[in-house]
């Protein structure tokens, strides 16, 4: 039989679907029976049937033991809903620089590689204490320009502990000879785990689950932390996490690069990274909105043990609120890099009218230049911020100031939360009319649903009405979004929603929530689905901003259950929730080493800013005039916000129909590729 024929059935037998396999391996059989049954002058059915038997028992063996030993590349399930999604092929021209004629070969034979190293994409969560190596060893991710991918690299450490190193090369375009820099635009974290003992919901899990991100060498201080080397236990597993920033003027291709993997002085794997870079860019600054909120001065706490002696943070010249301000700004950088806006974050205001200082300290995030430290997405901007509070003359001082900088749409007033539980439904009428009495008016926020607010008789007063989830859509009523369409209809008013803890838990400490909580979610023992699922969410039922209390809520207040901790590296369970107003932790330099204190990111933190750059796509789509297929490929997995496909296959595939279909189109435009040999490094 042609070795070619042999290779076919080897390959598309084993990937096919039982009922395709067995009737298509006899049926195939038998016509070869039948061939062979002409060329020896002999059809005879009995012989004829024994010939298909044999043939079939031989075919069957072959397709299991040939991928044994000839690797072929791994083949990628799609979900049911997108197998007419758009593909990337081949040409005579070559002219797409993403034609598979130019995808580079990589190793994908497993037996090649140490079968305690694997690799996975982001959404899985291994956990230190439990689970077994996969037999994926090499990374293939895409992306598109000035987005950051993401991969995990996990070991597991037999009898003898391992002294864990990880590092990666410069990703480099063999068309175009550009390399993406591991020194600038890649960065390492080691995982740290968190024991989670009481789980949120009825679907959470318990074990020691990651989410603290430790880097190599931090991206805005430049200093070398403590991530590795570091020992792992004997029979324990330890992950580690890669972003890797396409650069905005990276040419699209494939860029090849390599993870290494060492023991002590010892390599012990090299694994294979390959990235595939879409011919489009995503804005630094994200089309949809958030404010996202910090508890005060959290970072002096836990760096310097309380706001007070602040004054030690890096730039602070022994003035603690200066130092306050500084810490938040370097927060708010990191969170600007996952595509969020921390709202509240301005701590001292200047009541004497003077505003050059707050300007110069707080502008940069405003206006996108270089804050106390570097975004790595250049540009960034705020897309909100919150005013933090006084008397009218400062809120006068507060609209003008931000009218002179030209920053007014983007000030709001926190008028009222969750009425009547926080504030008076009788306060919102005066509130508003002081926030709307200033020249330009502030924006009044109110989280409230439009039907309490018209019941309340104070809809006419509210500017941006922020519902939670499932008073938008939830499980014992019916889709409440149509109801705000007239209301959002008249100019100056917007909708954001929010998630809160009725949806993860029980919001009870040592209640863990039912089985029908299955919602979007922050939590640690939550799904990376769940943690991601929030901005596609958003596109499907048109809001405008995110809103989320508190990123570092347990920083200040004790957390855990039963035992309370002030740590946050111990605990950050809350509310019934294991993360809940968590998403960032201390990096002391007590915890990481180096010199000056950092906010870390969680892994959450990464699937938010993932689903951020998700709705990128779904947004470039509809201003492209596909809004029907970015809407049919987000449905394809989502049917509303607490019913939607858990397996994090279905997202990826829908994420990838999106990115294909974008390439395609900007392909049209675009000219042949013209390579060119000299080494160009972008960052």
């Amino acid at each position: 039989m042609p070795r070619q024929l042999l290779l076919f059935v080897a390959y598309h037998l084993p990937h096919a679907n039982w009922r395709i396999q067995f009737p298509g391996l006899l049926i195939f059989s038998f016509a070869l029976s039948y061939l062979l049954g002409l060329f020896l002058r002999s059809n005879q059915l009995r012989a004829m049937l024994w010939r298909g038997l044999v043939l079939s028992i031989g075919l069957l063996v072959i397709s299991t033991v040939l991928p044994l030993i000839i690797p072929f590349p791994p083949r990628a399930t799609m979900s049911a809903a997108l197998v007419d999604a758009p593909q990337i092929q081949s040409s005579p021209a070559h002219a797409d620089p993403l034609d598979p004629f130019y995808r580079p070969k990589i190793n994908t034979n497993p037996h090649d590689y140490p079968s305690n190293v694997w690799v996975s994409d982001s959404m899985q969560k291994v956990h230190q204490d439990t689970g077994s190596p996969d037999a994926v060893h090499w990374a293939i991710l895409s992306a598109a320009k000035n987005e950051f991918g993401d991969f995990q690299v996990h070991v597991q450490a037999g009898d003898t502990p391992i002294s864990l190193g990880v590092t990666v090369s410069d990703l480099v375009n063999n068309q175009t000879g550009t390399h993406i820099s591991h020194l600038t635009n890649i960065i390492v974290y080691r995982e740290a785990y968190m024991n989670i003992t009481t789980r949120s919901n009825a679907s959470g899990t318990l074990g020691l689950t990651p989410d603290i991100l430790i880097p190599a060498i931090d991206p805005y201080y430049r200093q070398a932390r403590n991530a590795f080397p570091f020992t792992i236990a004997a029979h324990r597993n330890q992950s580690a996490w890669i972003d890797v920033l396409v650069p905005a003027n990276a040419p699209s291709g494939y860029y090849l690069g390599a993870v290494t993997v060492t023991d002590g002085d010892k390599t012990i794997a090299t694994l294979p990274v390959m990235l595939e870079v879409w011919n489009f860019a995503l804005p630094s600054t994200p089309t949809l909105k958030s404010a996202f909120r910090l508890t005060g001065y959290g970072l002096c706490v836990q760096a310097y043990g309380s706001e007070t002696n602040c004054g030690s943070y890096p730039g602070a010249h022994g003035k603690w609120d200066t130092g306050v301000d500084l810490s938040h700004v370097d927060q708010a950088v990191m969170f600007l890099d996952h595509r969020v806006s921390l709202a509240n974050l301005v701590f001292t205001t200047p009541y004497d009218n003077h505003w050059a200082s707050f300007n110069n300290l707080y502008g940069p995030l405003l206006n996108g230049t270089i804050a106390n430290t570097k975004t790595m997405l250049a540009g960034a901007q705020l897309t909100t911020i919150e005013f933090n509070g006084g008397g009218n003359a400062t809120r006068q001082q507060w609209a003008s100031n931000f009218q002179r900088q030209g920053w007014t749409p983007r000030l709001y007033d926190y008028t009222c939360d969750e009425p009547p539980e926080n504030c008076s439904w009788a306060d919102i009428i005066p509130k508003a009319t002081a926030a709307h009495a200033v020249v330009p008016p502030m924006q009044a926020l109110v989280t409230t649903s439009i039907r309490k607010a018209t019941a309340q008789d104070v809809l006419s007063s509210i500017d941006i009405l922020s519902p939670v989830v499932d008073q938008m859509d939830g499980l014992s009523g019916t889709n409440q979004r149509p109801t705000y369409d007239k209301w959002l209809a008249a100019p100056g008013h917007h909708l954001w929603w929010y998630q809160s803890c009725d949806e993860a838990s029980t919001c009870d400490n040592g209640k863990p929530g039912g089985t029908n909580q299955t919602y979007g979610s922050y939590m640690i023992d939550a799904t990376a689905v769940r943690n991601r699922v929030f901005q596609w969410l958003a596109y499907l039922y048109g809001i405008e901003t995110e809103l989320y209390y508190f990123t570092d809520f347990c920083w200040s207040t004790p957390c855990g259950y039963p035992m309370t901790s002030a740590d946050p590296w111990k605990s950050v369970y809350i509310f019934g929730g294991n993360g809940d107003g968590t998403l960032e932790y201390p990096g002391t330099p007590e915890k990481i080493g180096g010199t000056s204190p950092i906010p870390l990111p969680s892994i959450r933190l990464k699937h938010i800013r993932d689903g951020m750059q998700d709705y990128e796509y779904l947004a470039a789509l509809d201003k492209a005039g596909y809004a029907t297929f970015a809407r049919t490929t987000a449905e394809s997995f989502i049917t509303n916000p607490y019913t939607f496909n858990g397996n994090a296959q279905a997202m990826i595939d829908a994420r990838r129909a999106l990115g294909v279909k974008l390439h395609l189109l900007a392909a049209q435009s675009r000219t042949a590729l013209q390579p060119t040999r000299a080494r160009v490094v972008v960052q």
